[in-house]
């Protein structure tokens, strides 16, 4: 599937997207993407600590405050990954800081030949398109609670229409398309239409 997305996504439209002149470690597009599907991230969102305000003082920070997310593969755990990031800490001296886990869920994942995954490729088909299957979204949503234990259903994200910057003061969705390629709102809709249709057939 990885090697499928890295001969039809232009690498050089995902580098402007993101402000990337090269991949880390200098890696080549497809095993960017190995990267991107398969492997954890901690990512620092914000550290805050010392003083900030007008002027100077000089003492010593009394508090500082760092915020991770982590991104989770399939075979973790949410709680074992906080362990671990609780043992990394430990093993480098740092065991007595204070760890909040405010947040957060085990990873999902589903067959590429489940039925659900095979009607979301037709119901794709059936608008004139010619589907990706995509291994791993990098973002995250709550699909454990299908895909996991007791349930163990397949779930996936599905449907037409466009939009982008995502959590960002310019995310958007295209309301009306004046782009025949592209569908707005309506077409967004009707495309889960057309998904229940094909799951009928």
């Amino acid at each position: 599937m990885i090697k499928r997305a890295a001969a039809r996504l232009s690498e050089a439209k995902a580098k402007e997207l993101v402000g990337a002149k090269v991949w880390i470690h200098d890696e080549d597009w497809e095993h960017s993407l190995q990267r991107l599907a398969g492997k954890p991230t901690v990512n620092i969102e914000g550290l805050v600590g010392g003083y900030t305000g007008p002027g100077g003082k000089t003492i010593l920070p009394t508090r500082v405050v760092a915020k991770l997310d982590l991104r989770l593969v399939p075979d973790m755990t949410a709680d074992g990954a906080l362990a671990a990031l609780k043992a990394h800490l430990q093993k480098r001296g740092f065991g007595d800081l204070e760890v909040n886990m405010i947040g957060g869920y085990d990873p999902t994942s589903t067959p590429p030949d489940s039925p659900f995954v095979k009607t979301l490729d037709a119901a794709y088909r059936k608008a004139g398109l010619d589907p990706l299957l995509w291994v791993r979204n990098a973002g995250s949503w709550p699909g454990y609670l299908f895909t996991g234990k007791p349930l163990s259903l397949p779930a996936g994200h599905y449907g037409l229409g466009h939009g982008s910057g995502a959590h960002a003061p310019d995310e958007y969705l295209v309301i009306e398309s004046s782009n025949p390629k592209v569908a707005g709102l309506d077409g967004a809709v009707n495309s889960y239409v057309t998904y229940l249709e094909t799951l009928a057939g």
